[in-house]
């Protein structure tokens, strides 16, 4: 309950306030001790206000203690509705609830401690919140401290001490009971301080911190935790594809037992999966798949392809090349749905320079990748200005469906460099890690265990090297484990960001972890 008197607007003209509230005095004085207080008065220079003391103001330790407060001019008063614990140190951090009533400055470092005994404690904590997979810092992340015999903790229980970080991600508790205690950090998506969500943010210790009267540091990293499989949400059948979707985007999909009775990829940015049966008639199939966190699901899911039909965006093919290729470069056809050649001469055609023409005679002409949308050319094209491609739409054919339309793209050739190249040396005694090339937040390669590394023909912009340390040696990057309290796994984040330019070659700093 906030008590206040008329509103009262800024004076017009003059420079604009920007000096914030100073504390004059308190009752009770910071670091009194034997002292149980029912109301707790601060005062200040100026006239303030404080309309979200309830959200900012954080008393440690945690206490159910309701408080009622009135503001008079430049004081505020906080009555309690009971009575303080005995021979307990007490600690009001305001934050940003207090500010003067013109421009808002908010008063700074207002923690008033006080001890209902005859001494105050002197443990103290502090130490870094930063992000594990990213360089900026979150500000104003929660920071838990909980006995460490709590079996609640932090999914269930209430934390016994609570402050925030600041701007640069520093936190420090002061006057803590000395003890054994697990810490946290959270970035929460309801304010109830409990991580109940996996969509918050947090940050834990491995092992319970020890806190004595002499200063203790823990750096704490946030991170995501995915541990839920993904979830099948609908399915929907069409006359030439089945669907099937996901709550979130799938890594990977595997039919088992698939042969050649079914075809399937991932699009819709991995939350559809699209199958596609030989056979129109129901038949019963097991999917496995994975999410991005390697969550894995097997679910059974019963084929029938049935109803309308759906529609492709592109009824032909896409050159994965773009309007240009260099001399020597390999043809690569893009389909929208799964692929089959069932004759291979004559399938693809190509039309060199407006004068001579080549053809796919055999399969060892081209490749299909493993979903069967992607082929490639492995003819030599013997052109200087440019290529024709077209399909042959009796040969290549959709894995099920109605056949593609006939359609004809057309390349350049030119060997002006239009890309670069980045290379790298890595320095490590570690064992095992993943090194990804990424652009724009998007993973472009992944090399495993390599010690240099250059890499060709990238497009231009800018890069990041990203390192993942797969400390245990089981192939893969370990997330953390929140119910094991298993800490995830090192994350070298390189800081630089490499630039690339058509025919530059850049060599980076070798990095060293």
């Amino acid at each position: 309950m906030l008590q206040g008197c008329a509103s009262i607007s800024s004076p017009e003209g003059g420079d604009k306030d920007i000096v914030a509230p100073k504390l004059v005095s308190s009752y009770p004085k910071n670091g009194q001790t034997n002292v149980s207080p029912e109301k707790i008065m601060l005062t200040f220079d100026e006239a303030i206000q404080a309309p979200e003391i309830t959200q900012q103001l954080i008393i440690a330790p945690f206490t159910e203690n309701t408080y009622k407060t009135k503001i008079k001019d430049g004081t505020i008063e906080l009555e309690f509705t009971e009575p303080w614990q005995a021979n307990t140190t007490y600690s009001l951090n305001f934050r940003q609830a207090i500010g003067d009533i013109t421009e808002k400055n908010p008063a700074r470092q207002v923690v008033i401690t006080f001890s209902t005994g005859a001494t105050l404690d002197s443990g103290s904590v502090a130490g870094q919140v930063t992000q594990l997979f990213s360089p900026t810092l979150n500000k104003e992340v929660n920071v838990l401290l909980y006995k460490a015999e709590d079996t609640a903790q932090v999914q269930k229980g209430r934390p016994l001490y609570v402050t925030t970080s600041d701007s640069s991600g520093n936190y420090k508790f002061q006057n803590i009971k000395e003890g054994s205690y697990h810490i946290y950090a959270l970035t929460e998506t309801n304010n109830n301080l409990r991580y109940d969500s996996e969509k918050e943010q947090i940050a834990y210790l491995a092992q319970p911190i020890q806190i004595s009267n002499k200063p203790a540091t823990a750096n704490l990293q946030l991170h995501l935790q995915d541990n839920t499989s993904p979830i099948l949400a609908s399915r929907k059948s069409f006359a030439n594809q089945y669907e099937v979707e996901y709550n979130e985007g799938l890594a990977s999909a595997l039919v088992q037992d698939a042969g050649e009775e079914i075809k399937w990829q991932l699009t819709n940015n991995g939350k559809t999966l699209q199958l596609f049966p030989v056979a129109a008639q129901e038949k019963t199939w097991r999917v496995q798949v994975q999410d991005s966190a390697g969550n894995t699901k097997t679910d059974t899911v019963a084929v029938r392809l049935a109803g309308a039909k759906a529609t492709r965006k592109n009824n032909t093919f896409t050159l994965v090349n773009g309007e240009t290729i260099k001399p020597g470069e390999e043809l690569k056809l893009k389909f929208d749905v799964p692929i089959k050649v069932n004759q291979p001469a004559g399938a693809v055609n190509l039309l060199l320079d407006s004068l001579n023409t080549a053809a796919t005679a055999t399969a060892k002409d081209f490749t299909l990748s493993e979903n069967q949308t992607l082929l490639t050319v492995k003819l030599p094209i013997k052109a200087a200005k440019s290529v024709q491609v077209s399909i042959d739409t009796t040969k290549v054919l959709p894995f099920t469906g109605d056949p593609f339309t006939k359609g004809t793209k057309r390349v350049g050739i030119s060997d002006k460099a239009t890309t670069g190249s980045l290379k790298i040396t890595l320095k490590t005694a570690e064992k095992n890690y993943l090194v990804l090339l990424m652009k724009e937040g998007k993973i472009i390669f992944t090399e495993k265990n390599i010690k240099s590394k250059t890499w060709q023909d990238l497009e231009p912009g800018k890069y990041q090297i990203r390192i993942l340390v797969d400390k245990n040696g089981n192939g893969r990057w370990d997330n953390g484990l929140l119910k094991d309290r298993r800490l995830p796994e090192p994350v070298i984040l390189v800081p630089d960001t490499q630039e690339v330019r058509a025919n530059w070659e850049v060599e980076m700093t070798a990095i060293e972890f």
